[in-house]
């Protein structure tokens, strides 16, 4: 594979400070000038039990993780087990005085892939340095830094910066950082690639795809965030609660995620704007509060956060396995919107488009996220410019008024503003409730009329790549990333990318299709969800599919592997 990378991969257990290392050098790289991605895998237990940060360093813009690293600093004796088999040829493993324990086909597996052992004594070297025993993880991070080539100042200043407010001996940390990086053992290491000048990205921005919801959500006019804590989508309730002295944001835990929907429902019918996050099995108890909002028409934003697996599954883990949930989730028969993150940049514009559409319309919107997206740092040039708030307000007689496009008159209720009355219940256009055969086909089709009239105003997948090529990707969310890292290499591959999923657009792929393309859907679950709703919609079958679902995202690697096979 031609693109320029290299990886660092810590492992260990959780719990010992593989994050700090991981999101300080990350950080520091950025700073040097170099682009990163970082990614980690963790189970789900608060300590122990292996993990691992990944950061991706390139010298230009990468949005996804490659399969095999290039340096593996273990923390801990099972790490080396669990990830000895994704450390590429000519590699680096660091380990700290520990006994390996190798097996035999480990130990066939470096010798045949030319593969360094390295062993350095962290807890011996800060402690000559005038540290402490936890102070090993900044030997060990100079250590690394001194292999990549790099000068010390950039990770020094980020070194002070992360303890700066900490109580701890910070010039003790900076010398046991430099005593790594002035180790005599790094002699006769070097990076196994090498990088072009690094660019000025100082002012560049690390950032998870959590925050950029977040960041989207506040931009957008939200004053309100309902929440019960669930992995993968806690970050964005942390990074709002920590935020609301600035924003002014109401912040509210609730006891359970059916209260947190039914609050997030009730701001909005009262004009605030307001969202709520979950995951999987928390959007399943909100589906009630999501059929009334389709039928009461009142708009609604939630953020499902997909991680892998039914039930509990692997919830610490990726997928995209909620697609075909976000789409039919709720009973009976009512227009919504589902939208798909893929990186910081189109999660803060995405965000605040949902508001747009759920005030615009009158109808719940779905923002799919994935675990890969929302706890991954990306490092960006800067956010977008944020989009126009259009809140869909304007005054009539009748609530529920009969209109072509099936957009009724929305206000918000107030003492200056007529009284209207919200049902849940089948209704006429005043809002009473109805039982009549005429009035319950005119309203059913009204609101369902909404849904041709918000998919002709809806753009259609954003196509990539060069258009004479055979073979066309189609994808969405977290895999969309890892695609268009590969295809600035293979132009021989072109890419059509859904942002907005339902109301689904199917124009480009159609000509895709009679223009006689290869197309091979690209998911990271076990069914190809994307692939099913197509057919559903537009009747064109994609045979081709690569499906993921181990709880692990895509990497380039899996595609490659795909596509040569």
């Amino acid at each position: 594979m031609s693109q320029n990378r290299l990886v660092v991969k810590f492992g260990g257990e959780s719990g010992q400070g593989i994050n700090t290392l991981g999101e300080i050098l990350s950080k520091a790289i950025k700073n040097t000038g170099f682009h990163n991605f970082a990614y980690r895998e963790y189970p789900s237990l608060i300590k122990g039990g292996v993990a691992s940060y990944q950061i991706d360093i390139s010298d230009r813009r990468i949005g996804s993780s490659l399969r095999m690293c290039d340096i593996l600093p273990i923390l801990d004796i099972d790490a080396i087990h669990e990830y000895i088999y994704s450390v590429r040829e000519n590699g680096i493993i660091i380990y700290d005085s520990l006994d390996l324990a190798l097996t035999e086909e480990e130990k066939n597996f470096i010798n045949q892939n030319s593969i360094k052992l390295v062993s350095i004594d962290t807890k011996e070297l800060a402690l000559d340095a005038g540290g402490i025993e936890i102070m090993a993880n900044m030997v060990l991070l100079g250590f690394i830094w001194r292999i990549l080539g790099l000068e010390i100042a950039p990770i020094e200043e980020v070194v002070r910066d992360r303890f700066k407010d900490k109580k701890i001996d910070l010039e003790a940390e900076i010398k046991c950082l430099l005593a790594g990086y002035n180790s005599q053992q790094t002699n006769g290491l070097e990076k196994p690639i090498s990088f072009d000048k690094g660019l000025n990205l100082k002012d560049s921005l690390n950032i998870t795809g959590n925050q950029a919801i977040a960041l989207g959500a506040i931009s957008a006019g939200c004053r309100a965030y309902y929440a019960y804590p669930m992995t993968p989508s806690t970050s964005i309730f942390k990074f709002i609660g920590d935020t609301y002295r600035e924003t002014g944001i109401v912040v509210k835990q609730a006891e359970n995620e059916i209260t947190a929907a039914q609050m997030a429902i009730g701001s909005m019918n009262m004009g605030t704007r307001a969202m709520v996050a979950t995951s999987g099995g928390g959007f399943d108890l909100m589906s009630e509060t999501i059929s009334c909002a389709g039928i009461s028409e009142t708009p609604l934003v939630l953020v499902l956060a997909q991680r892998g697996g039914a039930g509990t599954g692997v919830p610490t883990w990726t997928g995209a396995g909620d697609l075909s949930l976000a789409v039919n989730a709720g009973h009976g028969e009512f227009p919504r919107c589902v939208i798909s993150v893929s990186n910081p940049a189109d999660a803060y514009l995405l965000t605040q488009a949902a508001f747009n559409i759920a005030e615009v319309y009158q109808l719940p919107v779905i923002i799919l996220t994935e675990k890969q997206i929302a706890e991954s740092i990306f490092n960006i040039q800067e956010m977008p410019e944020p989009i126009q708030i259009e809140r869909g307000l304007n005054n009539g007689t009748n609530r529920y008024e009969i209109t072509e496009n099936g957009i009724s008159p929305r206000w918000v209720p107030s003492e200056e503003n007529p009284v209207y009355l919200q049902n849940s219940d089948e209704h006429k256009i005043t809002g009473e409730s109805t039982e009549n055969s005429k009035e319950v086909i005119e309203m059913s089709d009204k609101r369902l009329r909404k849904l041709k009239t918000l998919k002709d105003n809806l753009p259609e997948p954003v196509y990539y790549g060069n258009e004479n090529t055979e073979t066309v990707l189609v994808s969405y969310g977290s895999t969309g990333n890892t695609i268009r890292d590969l295809i600035t290499d293979q132009t021989n591959i072109g890419y059509l990318h859904y942002s907005y999923i339902y109301p689904l657009k199917f124009e480009k792929l159609t000509q895709l299709k009679e223009a006689g393309k290869q197309i091979i859907s690209i998911e990271n679950n076990q069914t190809g969800e994307l692939s099913k709703l197509i057919k559903q919609e537009s009747g064109i079958s994609i045979d081709q599919k690569l499906l993921k679902y181990d709880g692990r995202p895509l990497f380039i690697e899996d595609i490659l592997d795909f596509i040569n096979k």
